[in-house]
């Protein structure tokens, strides 16, 4: 066998083996049940119906009034309950049933957590709302922070009447909304980002035209591929192990270098947990957010209300397998630094890190698998059973503060309790599963 002839053997027999390893390495994959990238590509390019956002003009977006029932696809719940949940709206602009204008509900603001990526009935708001017995309008909306919830608040309550308690869910990426906002708009009925952050470092927007907006959804939804870009594109819709490497911090670097993945900012919704010294703009954003929050409180005392904030947990707080590899992270940080800011402004809070933590803890998995943990497997929002245990955190908080009054409180702390216990993971099965 001449040289050359050699060098072409080994050449193919490399080729052969590392053909044999990938589909070795999808077969596995498969086996150990990660979903297929074609089970769950409609969540990257818009799971909501068409309309069901409207524009606004003080704060970007905001949930359309009057919406019919329509399809919200989330693969995640596809996947675990066999069909996507409906959604709806009322003539308020808020994912609720419809509600004629009354003094004393509750009213719940917040993003995409208070507004549910599950169906309404299984929502924290709308559990919370029977387990207290009080009407609880559900006005969160995706994509808001306290700077958004200012004017959905007024917006609201003009025509609603005044609650006499506010819920505000808070979550990590409301840092990032403020600093952006009002950072979304619709067109056509899409919801997409207008503003985004112009440098990951030093910080600064990046305001995108309405034309140049218009183009970018035209070619998401009507893309031209080449014969290169069709292939990555069957490989995105079908390969696990084309989409673990997309998605990975450690390989995608080295993919985009080779051209099989796009490199992505996949961290602004990280920025919470890093250091104001790695990132510069970072502590002014904080004291914005912070800002906005008195501001919020503000409003609602002007109604005569209290005010009650919700704070969830991001899933890497309790995931550790979902954490970054690279970059400086404190888990911690951000719990201590609201909690501290509302402690010293005296506002009324709960933070749900400790008890979602204890739960999965006694899980012992270190990422969400089965809908038996508290977020989706793909989907970075709660899922059924995180909505659940949420909502009973909640009620037993509403009711042992005594934010509101009940005749019956006694009965339902005692149902609320009863239902925790059966929600007690560190009973109900070993640590060591």
């Amino acid at each position: 066998m001449t040289r050359f002839k050699r060098i072409c053997a080994n050449a193919a027999l490399v080729v052969a083996s590392l053909i044999v390893g990938i589909v070795l390495c999808e077969v596995g994959l498969r086996m150990l049940g990660f979903p297929s990238p074609s089970e769950f590509k409609t969540l990257r390019n818009g799971y909501a119906p068409q309309f069901y956002y409207a524009s606004d003009p003080v704060n970007g977006h905001d949930i359309s009034k009057n919406v019919s029932t329509d399809v919200f696809f989330i693969p995640d719940y596809v996947r675990a309950h066999g069909a996507p949940f409906t959604v709806s709206s009322n003539s308020l602009g808020c994912r609720d049933r419809s509600f004629d204008p009354q003094d004393g509900y509750v009213l719940l603001l917040g993003d995409s957590v208070t507004e549910g990526y599950v169906a309404l009935a299984e929502t924290w708001g709308t559990l919370l709302e029977n387990l207290i017995g009080a009407r609880v309008l559900k006005c969160g909306v995706s994509g808001y922070g306290p700077r958004h919830e200012r004017h959905k608040l007024k917006a609201v309550t003009a025509l609603a009447g005044r609650p006499r308690f506010v819920i505000v869910g808070h979550v990590w990426n409301d840092i990032l909304d403020d600093y952006l906002y009002p950072g979304r708009t619709v067109i056509e009925g899409y919801m997409l980002n207008k503003v985004l952050p112009a440098d990951p470092i030093q910080g600064g927007r990046l305001v995108h035209s309405d034309e140049d907006l218009r183009t970018r959804l035209e070619n998401r939804l009507n893309p031209q591929f080449g014969p290169i870009g069709r292939a990555k594109l069957l490989l995105a819709n079908y390969s696990i192990l084309y989409d673990r490497v997309e998605n990975s911090e450690a390989l995608q670097r080295v993919a985009s270098w080779l051209g099989f993945a796009v490199s992505s900012n996949r961290r602004s919704e990280l920025e919470a947990f890093q250091s104001a010294t790695d990132i510069p703009w970072l502590d002014q954003a904080w004291e914005e957010h912070l800002e906005s929050l008195r501001q919020l409180r503000s409003a609602v005392e002007a109604l005569e209300a209290t005010m009650l904030v919700v704070i969830f947990p991001d899933r890497r707080q309790l995931y550790e397998s979902l954490r970054p590899q690279k970059g400086n992270f404190d888990w911690e940080y951000p719990n201590q630094r609201l909690t501290e800011f509302l402690q010293r402004e005296q506002i009324a809070y709960v933070d749900l890190l400790p008890e979602f933590r204890r739960y999965v803890g006694c899980t012992g998995r270190s990422m969400p698998r089965t809908p038996d943990d508290l977020f989706w497997v793909i989907d970075d929002h709660p899922n059924v059973k995180g909505n659940r245990l949420a909502g009973l955190l909640l009620g037993r908080e509403v009711l042992e503060q005594s934010f509101l009054q009940f005749e019956d409180k006694r009965t339902r702390l005692t149902h609320i309790n009863q239902l925790l216990d059966m929600e007690d993971r560190c009973r109900s099965m070993p640590s060591s599963q």
